[in-house]
């Protein structure tokens, strides 16, 4: 293990200063836990993804000093606080053989400052250029591989067009053996076969089509992963990760072949549908990683070999692809650290996405990463059962699907739902934010905008604050608040914001009908809450 080691002396009490930290699994990323930082912490990754387990950060803070740390490596890590008579040590173990670690401490300001200083210095270290964000409609929920085809892609094309939607994104299921029940998971590695049965006309027919809609084409692709029925493990035993002689599930990158094998099915993958969009996926655990002797990486150092070739991969697709949009996924949010979003365009914060789970995520993973990093959808429409992913286009109300596109806004916006069954009003509404975040949200992101935290964080299961603000600002563009209400459990009847210039005035509109609800207003803003239960309201700030 490769260590960092900070001796933090400048909070005066310790035992009035708190440690945060977020735990970590499929489907509840983003859970806050907070310690007196008298009790000494130890939180560590062992599942080989970076956010599987515990999120690779943690915030010391007193109301007004704040330290952030945050781990950035993909893989496995340790993070343990020990609480001296005046000083509390901080020691970062990894199995990264060059660790890199991003801290900030701010004297006064607190978390709000904190947060905007550690941002910029992370933005000051990534040379990817301005975000594209282009708005996406996804293909995985609603149909998962086993109902989806060319005819329901093309179906919800047309309507997310008319939306105006720019990217349809083909999700698992279009490659494999041409059988209709063919399974993504079983078959994955089998990249070159194509799904003929579910899409006859092949992806580069399909991918046309949806570019003569005036969309851009996207494709799912999990490069890393080998199903059990895979015939690249007859092909090609030699790419297998291994530990101790077992099978891990995926192929081994720090093996120069395979690493050059997997540069080729990505570049020929995208060559082939002339995509805009790649979402690479990974759901896997490496665990430890590899530990073959033949794949010329030295036993203990299988996984950071790996990673480091991962690294390399994700890269190369770029520099060949400049204009291309690289998604990262990892079951959703399992392995989402500062390391992999210098690699990629944005990361996908969870597969599950109802209103109180997206709002727990971004709250919280704003944080650390730039807004216009995360990627992140709102109550999808389930093909299966999960008790809270409850939208239905058909059956759920229009302020439902409102409050979920409200959500949306946040980040890159997605939606990924079975869009031939939202009537008339409903293709209507999703028009409207649609238009809203091309017009207001996604030129602020592409500009350096800052998420300024108005209130606590929510949690899962009614827990945490319930009513919920956040202000987007950025140097160039007048500020946004926007309001969730969720239940009235524990209802904020008052949300303070203060603008950037206090000496300023500002005309306060409704974004989502131009109403004008105060033509003039200097100053800290109290917005009385008198929002009904799962609404939201986008203020727009208009200096004048």
């Amino acid at each position: 293990m490769n260590g960092f080691e900070s001796s933090l002396s400048h909070f005066n009490n310790l035992s009035l200063t708190r440690i945060h930290y977020w735990s970590s699994d499929w489907g509840s990323e983003w859970q806050p836990h907070c310690v007196n930082a008298t009790s000494n912490v130890e939180i560590a990754v062992t599942s080989g993804r970076s956010s599987k387990g515990y999120h690779p950060f943690i915030i010391v803070e007193d109301g007004e000093r704040a330290y952030f740390l945050a781990v950035a490596w993909s893989g496995n890590w340790r993070i343990t606080t020990i609480c001296g008579s005046k000083t509390l040590k901080i020691h970062v173990d990894s199995d990264c053989n060059d660790l890199q670690v991003i801290t900030s401490f701010v004297e006064s300001g607190g978390i709000d400052k904190c947060t905007k200083d550690f941002i910029s210095k992370f933005r000051s270290i990534n040379s990817s250029g301005k975000p594209k964000l282009l708005t996406e409609w996804n293909s995985w929920w609603p149909y998962e591989d086993i109902e989806i085809n060319e005819e329901v892609f093309v179906s919800n094309a047309v309507i997310a067009k008319k939306a105006g939607i720019e990217v349809a994104l083909l999700d698992a299921g279009w490659f494999g053996p041409s059988q209709i029940e063919s399974h993504w998971h079983d078959v994955r590695g089998d990249w070159g076969q194509r799904n003929t049965e579910r899409f006859p006309s092949g992806l580069s027919h399909i991918a046309q089509n949806i570019r003569n809609l005036g969309m851009e084409f996207g494709i799912w692709l999990e490069i890393e992963a080998i199903g059990k029925k895979a015939e690249i493990l007859i092909e090609h035993p030699d790419f297998m990760a291994q530990y101790d002689g077992s099978d891990l599930g995926y192929l081994c990158l720090a093996n120069p072949k395979a690493l050059t094998w997997a540069e080729n099915v990505s570049q020929n993958l995208i060559e082939e549908c002339n995509a805009a969009w790649i979402k690479m996926d990974f759901n896997i655990d490496p665990g430890p990683g590899c530990n073959r002797n033949d794949h010329g990486h030295p036993s203990l150092l299988g996984l950071n070999n790996h990673l480091l070739a991962l690294y390399q991969l994700l890269d190369s697709i770029k520099l060949k692809n400049p204009d291309l949009i690289v998604e990262n996924c990892s079951s959703g949010g399992l392995r989402w650290d500062l390391a992999m979003a210098q690699h990629v365009d944005f990361g996908f914060s969870s597969d599950t996405d109802w209103p109180e789970h997206a709002l727990s995520c971004f709250w919280a993973s704003s944080l650390f990463f730039p807004v216009e990093k995360l990627l992140g959808w709102c109550d999808s429409q389930w093909r299966g059962e999960h008790p809270n992913q409850s939208f239905n286009a058909i059956e759920s109300s229009d302020s439902d699907l409102e409050f979920a596109l409200s959500i949306a806004l946040l980040g890159g916006f997605g939606i990924s739902a079975r869009l031939p069954d939202f009537s008339i009003g409903k293709q209507i509404i999703l028009q409207e934010y649609v238009s809203i975040y091309k017009e207001e949200f996604r030129p602020r992101f592409q500009s350096n905008a800052f998420v300024k935290h108005l209130t606590s964080q929510p949690e899962l299961y009614s827990q945490g604050c319930r009513s919920i603000a956040f202000a987007i600002e950025a140097d160039a563009f007048n500020p946004i608040v926007i309001i969730y209400q969720l239940d009235h459990k524990n209802l904020l009847h008052t949300i303070e914001y203060t603008p950037p210039s206090s000496l300023a005035h500002y005309k306060i509109i409704n974004a989502r009908n131009g109403e004008v609800l105060c033509e003039s207003h200097q100053g800290i803003f109290i917005f009385i809450n008198v929002l009904a239960e799962n609404t939201s309201l986008i203020l727009l700030f208009e200096e004048i």
